[in-house]
């Protein structure tokens, strides 16, 4: 392990307990002591500038110290001066007197792409956009144990390894254990209705398995579960009115919370008025079906809603919406059956469709039996006392947001070159979509918008997968960009900024080809034959002189 110390000219030494960088604003002595990884350095005469994070906050704090050979991603303890900065970037710096470097990364200029972290997870906490899920859940994680805790739920660990599988999919993994099939966990849904019946109200948060067919980002074989199971209930009503209670919970924290606000530095107008409105919309699942069709959606009978039908009864209601009594051939065995439909519902969201589902148990052993229930130990629970009991779960694990990345060209009415900043752009797209699509078009668009400059008249228009349909209506009605009168173009819809790039390339690379087949000038043939070489390799072939020569 490297270790260097590096003292400034000052002798005097201190012994100062280390601060938390996200805590330094708070601070009023003039001398702190930090620890954390360097982000980025700059070298200015004799000093060196270094932005250091120390991992629990997003924001860094600007370090001085004498210029001496530091790396990026190196780990280190400054001692120093807290001062006020001489620049215009940071209200504070530290000048470093006492710096200790613990470890230099030997390759700070790795690559960090998505990629690359799916095949070295160890270097995974390194990306900002993963720190930052992994921060964010655990506030969230802290804050649902407080929501619980509040309204005298206990909390249970339950069995990891079980011989149960009650989702009855066959989709566990299985664990040979003595010459008996075990599996990993499912849903400790079973387990909690036992411990309801004499607890009362119960909830666990932990790791769940599926043994998953299908390889996408909604399918995963190993994820973080909230099951809660309460006694004494018979009215789904009650079930949905906990659910919504949470969610609304959970989305106040994020806006209220100063560090998730700094992970999350957008959230859309959508989540505010989620708290604003009295109650999510509920509606049967026949009806759901009713209005699907009148929208021009199918509904298939057995396998029930599609999650292209969920996310259009949110953009219908314009708001969560909880589905229910579903037919009970689309439903497990322990859910409460009611004629042809079962006590049950599902909580409908933007991005993701379905983020809870629940139900009123079948309390009677016969039902369960002709439902095809073969655990005795569940059936056995029906002849101890077991009281009416209802429950939930929330698959719980940050969502994957897929992006469209749009290729737009300005065309401006002057023929200028135009002159648009990032933030105009921006202000104008989403000004559109709430013109045009309300506030559920407004969120849906600003969800992921982000802008980039890929050429002089060229822009990257990044937006959320769900927003693609309102984004490709939006840009043809921008007729004018800050103070200046133009039209949008669409060149390329693709799935990466890199599509986009490819396509710009060969967007260019044709414009060039055309202009040198139309050229007759030879000083400019020359010029063009030049550049093409360059940015392709030896187009000459293609058009050469003696070639255009022929024509």
């Amino acid at each position: 392990m490297l270790r260097r110390l590096i003292r400034a000219t000052s002798t005097q030494c201190f012994s100062v307990a280390a601060t938390s960088i996200g805590n330094l604003p708070k601070m009023e002595k003039d001398y702190i002591s930090i620890e954390g990884w360097a982000n980025s350095i700059h070298k200015l005469a004799n000093l060196v500038f270094i932005k250091v994070s120390d991992g629990r906050f997003t924001n860094d704090v600007q370090i001085i110290a004498p210029k001496e050979l530091f790396r990026v991603g190196s780990s280190l303890a400054v001692t120093g001066k807290w001062q006020k900065s001489t620049g215009s970037k940071q209200e504070m710096e530290l000048f470093a007197e006492k710096l200790e470097v613990y470890s230099a990364d030997a390759n700070p200029r790795y690559d960090i792409s998505e990629n690359d972290l799916r095949k070295k997870i160890h270097l995974r906490a390194r990306s900002v956009g993963f720190a930052s899920v992994l921060t964010g859940r655990s506030i969230i994680f802290q804050e649902t144990h407080h929501f619980f805790a509040s309204r005298e739920f206990i909390h249970i660990e339950t069995p990891k390894l079980t011989k149960n599988d009650c989702e009855g999919g066959g989709n566990a993994y299985a664990v040979d254990e003595a010459g008996s099939s075990i599996y990993l966990t499912v849903s400790a849904q079973l387990h909690l209705e036992a411990m309801a019946s004499r607890l009362s109200k119960v909830y666990t948060l932990g790791p769940a398995f599926r043994a998953e067919k299908q390889q996408s980002h909604t399918h995963l074989s190993e994820f973080n579960m909230l099951e809660a199971e309460v006694a004494f209930v018979q009215d789904i009503n009650e079930l949905c009115d906990i659910v919504e209670d949470y969610v609304k919970a959970m989305i106040r924290i994020t806006l209220e919370n100063q560090k998730l606000k700094e992970i999350i530095s957008s959230m859309g107008i959508y989540h505010n008025k989620c708290l604003d409105s009295k109650k999510f919309h509920k509606i049967k699942f026949s009806e759901a079906v009713e209005i699907l069709k009148g929208h021009g959606q199918e509904v298939k009978a057995k396998s029930g809603l599609s999650r292209q039908n969920e996310i259009k009864l949110v953009e219908i209601f314009n708001s969560p919406v909880f589905v229910t009594h579903f037919p009970s051939v689309q439903k497990p065995f322990y859910m409460q059956t009611i004629g042809e439909n079962t006590a049950s519902f599902d909580l409908l969201c933007p991005i993701v469709g379905e983020l809870a589902g629940g139900s009123i148990r079948e309390i009677c052993p016969e039902k369960l039996k002709s439902r095809g229930c073969t655990i005795e130990w569940y059936l056995e629970t029906r002849h101890r006392g077991q009281p009416p009991t209802g429950g939930f779960g929330i698959d719980f694990n940050m969502v994957k947001v897929k992006n469209r990345y749009y290729l737009v060209q300005m065309i401006t009415n002057d023929g200028k070159e135009p002159d648009v900043s990032k933030y105009h752009f921006f202000s104008e797209i989403t000004k559109h979509a709430q013109e045009m699509f309300g506030d559920f078009g407004y969120s849906i668009v600003k969800l992921s918008l982000s802008i980039r400059v890929s050429d002089e008249d060229v822009y990257v228009v990044r937006v959320a997968e769900t927003g693609e349909k309102y984004l490709g209506a939006v840009l043809p009605n921008i007729l004018k960009i800050g103070n200046q009168p133009m039209i949008l173009k669409t060149l390329f819809v693709g799935r990466s900024m890199r599509s986009c790039e490819k396509r710009l390339i060969e967007i260019r690379r044709n414009d060039l080809y055309a202009a040198l087949s139309n050229c007759k000038t030879p000083a400019i043939r020359h010029t063009l034959l030049k550049v093409l070489h360059n940015c392709c390799g030896k187009p000459s072939k293609i058009f050469s002189d003696e070639d255009m020569s022929r024509k």
